[in-house]
């Protein structure tokens, strides 16, 4: 019976030694690393009745090491910024009208005609003679409020005794337009003075430019003079006034003040120039003009001698147009000038006209009949009175025109000069 026991004993022992030994290997092993997450250890299967092991000791906190004296905490420093490049500068936003101002407008204008009319005895008709101009025009917009003119004419005349003609400036002009209702043109250009010389033979429908003798305003070659004129416009065209200063290539002389107020009522004409006629336009325009000028008139040397005279000039026009449709297009033009001054000759000189364009078209243009009358009365001698017969051929408004008409001068009373005039004009 002692040995039953001693074997029991022993059987005992070995199933607690064998259980026991994986839970002290375990414990070994969690004493030497750190403890896995928490998990969940299934009991081992044991046939004969359980033992219940102690559970093994919780691993050992391991051991801080000691901690040395605190030393100050290093100073935080911002790491370098970056290199940053400059900020770029300020650039207005892109022009608009940019690619315009790389664009030169360029035209060519031509006027050729052929007169009937004797020169030493103009009141025949057999001998004939011709003049004719080339104008070259060129203009540009360099800036927003910034542009320039520059045109060039060449003429021959019948009076040319080697018939080579002549070439010169015809404009030169900087343009300063800040604003419609204030602009100055500086150089070589139209004086503003009367419809007239606003809209030059290219743009009216008589085919010769109006004038007798020296009673024109004062102007110079071609209605232009060198100078500078301020001039601005309302409610785009409706009101308009010019401001000038001429004759500025003589320092020695006065200059001459030129002025103009124009009103244009049913239909606005815009821009500094104007036309006598539109070709089918509503319009009722008023203009007044006057002319000062210092010492303008020149005395005589005589004898008797008499000094110089100031000069001074004012004029009022008016241009009725009014489209009929159906019914053409009828045009009424007058205008008057008055001169003053001791040395002047002329005293008073008026015109009127009256046109019609037809509303069909003949072959590939319209006709236009006109009729306009002048006169010229000096401070002494004879009123001299100019009668202009045309018939007008209008192809393509003033691009493409012909013109065939008579011309009749009376002075007196007494006839004084016949013409018939043929003429055509072209622009591009």
């Amino acid at each position: 019976m002692k040995a039953n026991f001693s074997n029991s004993f022993a059987k005992r022992s070995l199933v607690i030694a064998g259980a026991a030994l994986p839970s002290l290997y375990a414990g070994l092993a969690n004493a030497q690393a750190a403890p896995p997450p928490p998990a969940v250890a299934a009991a081992p299967a044991v046939a004969a009745p359980a033992v219940v092991a102690p559970a093994p000791p919780p691993p050992a906190a391991p051991v801080a090491a000691p901690t040395p004296e605190a030393a100050p905490a290093p100073a935080v420093v911002a790491p370098p910024a970056p290199d940053v490049p400059p900020a770029p500068p300020t650039v207005p936003p892109p022009d608009p009208d940019a690619e315009k101002y790389k664009h030169i407008n360029m035209g060519v204008w031509m006027r050729v005609d052929a007169t009937l009319q004797n020169a030493a005895n103009p009141k025949k008709l057999n001998e004939i003679g011709s003049t004719g101009e080339v104008e070259f025009h060129f203009s540009n917009q360099m800036r927003k409020y910034l542009q320039w003119t520059a045109n060039l004419v060449a003429t021959y005349g019948a009076g040319d005794g080697d018939g080579a003609g002549t070439a010169g400036i015809l404009d030169l002009i900087a343009q300063f337009e800040p604003d419609p209702a204030f602009n100055v043109w500086v150089g070589r250009m139209l004086v503003p003075t009367d419809r007239s010389n606003f809209s030059g033979p290219y743009f009216m429908g008589p085919w010769h430019y109006p004038g007798i003798g020296n009673n024109a305003p004062k102007e110079g070659p071609f209605g232009r003079n060198n100078g500078a004129t301020a001039w601005g416009q309302f409610a785009g065209g409706l009101f308009k006034y010019y401001l000038g200063v001429f004759k500025l290539n003589d320092p020695a002389a006065k200059p001459l003040v030129s002025g103009r107020l124009n009103l244009s009522l049913l239909s606005p004409e815009p821009g500094f120039y104007n036309s006598s006629t539109y070709y089918g336009k509503d319009i009722l325009a008023l203009g007044v003009g006057f002319q000062y000028q210092k010492n303008g008139d020149a005395g005589a040397a005589g004898p008797p001698a008499t000094p110089a005279a100031d000069y001074s000039m004012f004029n009022a026009d008016l241009l009725f147009e009014k489209d009929l449709k159906e019914s053409g297009v009828v045009d009424v033009e007058g205008a008057l000038y008055k001169y003053f001054g001791d040395n002047e000759s002329q005293k008073l000189a008026h015109f009127v006209l009256a046109s019609y364009l037809t509303p069909e078209v003949a072959g590939i243009g319209k006709f236009q009949p006109l009729v306009r009358v002048q006169q010229s009365i000096p401070k002494t001698g004879d009123t001299t009175t100019v009668l202009d017969a045309q018939v007008g051929y209008v192809v393509d408004s003033y691009s493409t025109r012909f013109a065939l008409g008579y011309t009749h001068v009376t002075a007196g009373g007494e006839s004084a000069s016949n013409a018939v005039f043929a003429g055509v004009q072209l622009q591009k």
